[in-house]
């Protein structure tokens, strides 16, 4: 059973990639406790703290954001930004943090706070949760120290962050049958003229039910998936056949050749023709847009 601690780690050299600085668990935070980005001398680094029980604040560009349970603040080192235990606090602060550095990080951290704000909401089931505790099992039980390794489950835990969909599940018990059903049968039929209301009634619900399912467990519209798989398939036509533009987009379930060169170029950033006569930029004959 993993058991609350801290642990720091002090490479003997300057490493060129992002490293882990230190990472914790910690209880018990009460009054007094706090932090304030524009005194700490570990300048360069960035901090991600979660709670788990209690709250905290965080002060941000003269912005105050509370952080509750399921609430994570990202902040960067210098930065005109505070957290801190809150004077009218009734219960101890219980958080899991992470501190680390690097060109690498920084860069990333960036733009995951852009995308994310400067607080993220994260389910417990989050992919961000559940790499923060791989990474605290495999530092606090398994001893793992060395620089690289613990690099590598940096940058994954980091790309979850910047996902659109951060707070996506990380295991789940089994996709749901009837977007199993759905995936299936739009992959065997992209190149029929499918609705939602076909595709909804091949798998025995209602069509609202079935976009109401894929938003909220695949972040997605069951239309968006089929138009992703039209595109794979006139990739892989465009370069392993002859066939012209406008039968390579009608034969992949495009209506006309207009939408199908708009499409196209919304995923691949070429236009259909582009693709096939750069062979050399682009020399791939099947490409996966999930």
């Amino acid at each position: 059973m993993l058991q609350p601690g801290s642990f720091a780690f002090r490479p003997s050299e300057a490493l060129p990639y992002m490293t882990l600085d230190s990472l914790g668990w910690t209880t018990d935070a009460e009054a007094g406790y706090g932090n304030d980005c524009r005194v700490r001398s570990d300048k360069g680094h960035v901090i991600f703290q979660y709670t788990l029980s209690g709250e905290g604040r965080v002060d941000t560009n003269g912005q105050t954001w509370e952080v509750p349970v399921g609430s994570g603040f990202l902040v960067r080192v210098p930065s005109e930004q505070r957290y801190y235990y809150p004077p009218d606090g009734t219960q101890p602060w219980a958080f899991i943090w992470l501190n680390a550095c690097g060109e690498d990080v920084l860069r990333m951290w960036d733009r995951i706070v852009e995308k994310q704000g400067p607080v993220v909401r994260l389910s417990a089931e989050s992919q961000p949760l559940a790499l923060f505790w791989e990474m605290y099992r495999a530092v606090s039980v398994d001893r793992l120290s060395d620089p690289a390794e613990l690099s590598v489950l940096l940058y994954r835990w980091l790309l979850s962050l910047l996902r659109p969909d951060a707070n996506y599940a990380a295991k789940e018990t089994g996709m749901h049958p009837a977007i199993r059903q759905a995936k299936r049968f739009m992959r065997d039929n992209f190149a029929r003229p499918l609705s939602l209301e076909d595709i909804a009634a091949h798998c025995g619900v209602s069509r609202s039910y079935l976009c109401r399912l894929f938003q909220r467990k695949e972040n997605d519209s069951p239309l968006a998936y089929l138009q992703r798989r039209r595109v794979e398939a006139a990739v892989t036509m465009l370069r392993r056949t002859d066939a012209s533009i406008q039968s390579v987009g009608a034969r992949c379930g495009f209506d006309s050749p207009s939408y199908f060169g708009k499409i196209f170029r919304h995923y691949l950033k070429l236009t259909p023709g582009e693709f096939r006569r750069l062979t050399i930029e682009h020399p791939y004959d099947t490409v996966y847009l999930d």
